[in-house]
Parts: structure tokens; C-alpha cells; sequence
């Protein structure tokens, strides 16, 4: 063999083993992108699936105000009847807008 020869075949097998590198590293960068993307899709299906979260009421903004509504809405009253306070911890807010004791 000639000591040309010789050492372009060292250089192949030297970009073989860059070449490597780079698809292992593009790899690992598309796990970590699926684990992100997996992650980001489970945090909005758990607010798509539980929007009300631990509450029994949800926070809906109406203008500059915000009005509290029970997860057991009457859809047929108004939201203008529903307080634009969170209920205090022992009362809770009826169908009809009306804040009672627990």
C-alpha cells in the first residue's frame, strides 16, 4: 500500500466516525424535541380535560371585571348575576348566582 492510500482511508474512517457524532447528536435532539412537544400537549389537555382545575368554580373575564361561575352553571341566568369575588372558603356559589355557606 502506498502511504497515500494508507491515510485516505484514515480520513474516511475519520469522517465515518464525525458523521456519527452528528446523527447521534441530531438523535438526541429529536428525543428531547418529542419529550417537549409531549409535555407541552399534556399540560393543555389537562386544562382541556379540567378546566376548572381543583376549584368548583371557574374565573371568566368580562370586560375589566372577572366573574366567578360554579363548574353546575344554569346557563339561562345571566352572567351579571354571578359575584365578581371568589367565594370565601366557607361558601360556595349555587346554579343561580346566589353565594351561600357551605
Amino acid at each position: 500500500m502506498s502511504p497515500r492510500l494508507h491515510s485516505s482511508e484514515d480520513n474516511r474512517a475519520g469522517s465515518a466516525r464525525g458523521a456519527g457524532r452528528i446523527s447521534s447528536t441530531r438523535k438526541n435532539l429529536r428525543w428531547l424535541m418529542l419529550i417537549m412537544a409531549a409535555f407541552i400537549l399534556f399540560i393543555v389537555m389537562r386544562q382541556v380535560m379540567n378546566p376548572f382545575g381543583d376549584n368548583d368554580y371557574a374565573e371568566i373575564p368580562h370586560g375589566n371585571h372577572t366573574h366567578y361561575v360554579p363548574k353546575d352553571r344554569d346557563h339561562d341566568v345571566p352572567l351579571s348575576r354571578f359575584p365578581t369575588e371568589p367565594p370565601a372558603e366557607n361558601e360556595r356559589i349555587l346554579p343561580d348566582g346566589r353565594v351561600v355557606p357551605k
